[in-house]
């Protein structure tokens, strides 16, 4: 990435319905404009309600087109493993940085019983291929360390997201928006306090 301070930065998110791709995407587009920032978003989704494919599109530093060429890529956050590598074309000019989550949710697709499906740790490969950095959100680990019905895993990746300092998302601005879009209760800022605190213990590097 360039060191221009007023050069686009693009992101896109991926993952499925119900894993928190569209208020991760929230998070990172207003937290920005909250610091005064230009930034559009867009949301690209099917059945989210049923686990379908959802993707989001942020361009921090634009303000009027949300939409940017592969090419011109400079962060995947994939939520869910095989989806991040459906959207690994992205990568494949760009070497962008990508952030993932090792769930992988293997869905049956074929009554036939004929699918097939890569290994996790071939994604894994393949996503070191195309990155110029490539991380693991160990989302399993994070879920079972929260004893609530509520684990949100996107708030600890956001969490994890202000610890690269290219996206210049001061931890203190990103927490206070957490507590004041996520915090309606005193039980929900409990939760979603918390697991911004924890993000980043639960995040590696891949060498």
């Amino acid at each position: 990435m360039s060191g221009n301070e007023n050069k686009p930065i693009n992101i896109a998110i991926v993952g499925l319905g119900g894993q928190g791709v569209i208020t991760l995407a929230k998070l990172i587009a207003n937290t920005n404009f909250m610091l005064g920032k230009k930034v559009c978003y867009n949301e690209q989704h099917g059945l989210s309600q049923r686990g379908g494919s959802v993707q989001s599109s942020i361009r921090i530093n634009e303000a009027d087109n949300p939409l940017f060429a592969a090419k011109d890529t400079d962060f995947i956050i994939g939520l869910e493993k095989l989806e991040t590598l459906r959207y690994l074309y992205l990568a494949k000019e760009a070497k962008p940085k990508v952030l993932v989550s090792n769930r992988y949710d293997i869905r049956t697709t074929s009554d036939l019983g004929l699918e097939m499906f890569p290994e996790s740790d071939d994604i894994d490969k393949e996503i070191l291929k195309y990155s110029s950095a490539t991380y693991i959100f160990d989302a399993l680990g994070f879920e079972a360390s929260v004893k609530s019905k509520l684990k949100p895993v996107n708030v600890a990746v956001f969490s994890v997201l202000t610890t690269f300092p290219e996206l210049g998302l001061p931890t203190g601005k990103a927490e206070d928006y957490v507590m004041e879009y996520l915090g309606r209760n005193i039980l929900l800022k409990q939760i979603n306090k918390k697991a911004f605190k924890e993000g980043p213990k639960w995040m590696k590097k891949v060498e």
